[in-house]
Parts: structure tokens; sequence; C-alpha cells
């Protein structure tokens, strides 16, 4: 009974906070077209660089000790510690140098400081949880690493890897700050949308991309999720029919 009223609780206090954002009409904004093109190739790209730089990393330090190892742990949990708008500011001088700010790839470089380091958190420990033992078979099961990764090492971090894109896409699209001093304007995300739009008088075009915000990671991750599945199927479909044939 406890548990039913405070699992009824939470969810009023998540949805009643939403009601307030449906629109009572419903005007398209062209400008969405653009914003959203851009806020969903940022996602994915982001993504995809968390996941390679993030799997790297954590294999490398899940079961390695040492001042060097804790010296490395501590040096990418630093954004963690210190306000990344503090981080950002030195990094804008150096984009400038770099021609880097007012660029895609300037904010997207920026955009890993808040999302990295929980990312490699989340493959360290995914590694952890699978066993040093575990890993030294799967080398002798399969030697190559790329395909030791699509059949063996993938699918059983599916968990890991569904929380690592969920966790950047509701990041990215959380960054107002870093994506106005970087971007300059130039780079537009729907929270560079939605947020001015509250300021003025367009409520009805700010609820229209506040509601953008609420359904990309909704819809990122359905996606994923038949990605992933239709991952591991393929997977038991391939690895059956080895098995058949080396039976036969």
């Amino acid at each position: 009974m406890k548990r039913r009223i405070i699992t009824g609780v939470t969810g009023l206090l998540i949805l009643v906070p939403l009601l307030g954002l449906i629109p009572s009409t419903w005007a398209w904004n062209p400008r969405l077209f653009e914003t959203l093109a851009t806020t969903i190739s940022m996602i994915v790209a982001l993504t995809l660089l968390n996941h390679s730089i993030g799997y790297i990393t954590g294999k490398a330090i899940a079961f390695r000790a040492g001042r060097l190892i804790r010296s490395m742990e501590l040096l990418i949990s630093l954004p963690l510690f210190l306000p990344v708008l503090l981080l950002s500011f030195g990094l804008y001088l150096t984009w400038i140098r770099l021609g880097l700010a007012d660029q895609f790839v300037g904010v997207l470089l920026v955009l890993l400081l808040p999302t990295l380091p929980y990312t490699i958190r989340i493959y360290t420990n995914a590694f952890q949880a699978l066993g040093e033992q575990m890993m030294e078979q799967m080398v002798l099961i399969e030697p190559s690493r790329i395909k030791r990764f699509v059949f063996l090492t993938g699918p059983m971090m599916r968990s890991a890897i569904q929380s690592v894109t969920l966790l950047v896409t509701v990041i990215a699209l959380s960054q107002y700050a870093l994506v106005t001093l970087i971007g300059g304007g130039v780079v537009q995300m729907i929270a560079l949308e939605a947020f001015p739009l509250y300021s003025g008088n367009s409520l009805i075009a700010a609820k229209e991309a506040t509601i953008w915000l609420l359904v990309l990671p909704f819809l990122i991750y359905f996606v994923q999720l038949m990605l992933l599945e239709a991952w591991v199927r393929l997977v038991r479909r391939l690895l059956d029919g080895r098995y058949d044939s080396a039976r036969q």
C-alpha cells in the first residue's frame, strides 16, 4: 500500500508540471525544422563520440590500479567538481584561436565536458561487472576485437549502451549556457529556441519547443531500443548458424 502511494505521489509530481506545457492551439514554427535537424545531428555525433571514447577509456582503467590510474580518474572527473561554465570560458578563448567558436564542431567538443565523465564511469562499472576473467575468456573465444564487440561484449553491455545514450541526450538538450557561449547563437538547438520564447510573448511557440525537449529523449531511446533488439536477434541467428555448421 505504501509503495503504491509513493509511486502515485511521484507520478503526480512529474506529470502535473507537464500538463502546463500542453498548448491550447498548435501552430508549427518553421524555425524548428532547422533547429531540430541541428539538435538531432548534435546528439547523434555527441553520442557516438561518448560511446567510442568512453568504451576505450572505461576498458583501459576498469581492471587496473595504481597512482597513475587514480590520477587519470581524477582528471577525467574534473568537470564534475568544477563548474562546467567556468571551464568553458577558458575553452572559449582557445576555440577562438583555433577557429572553432561559433562552429558545430566547437559546440560538439565542448559538450563532451558535461557528458564524458559520466560515460566513462558507466563503461568502467560495466566492464567491472563483467569481470576480468570473463573478458579473458572472450579474448580466447574471439581474438578479433571488432568481432568480439559485435558478438560478445556489445550485446552483454546493452544496458550500459542504453544508459549512456539516454544520459548524453538529456544533458545535451539541457545545455543552454554552453551552447550559447560557444555557439554564439549561430549553432541553434532546441534549448536556444525555447528559453527566449518564454521571456517574450510567444508562449504557444515556447510550449511547442519545450514539447520537443520532452519528445526527443523518448524518441531516441525507443529507436535505440529497436536497434539493440535487432542487433541481439541478428547475433543470436549468426551464432546459431555457426553452431549448426560446426556441429554438422
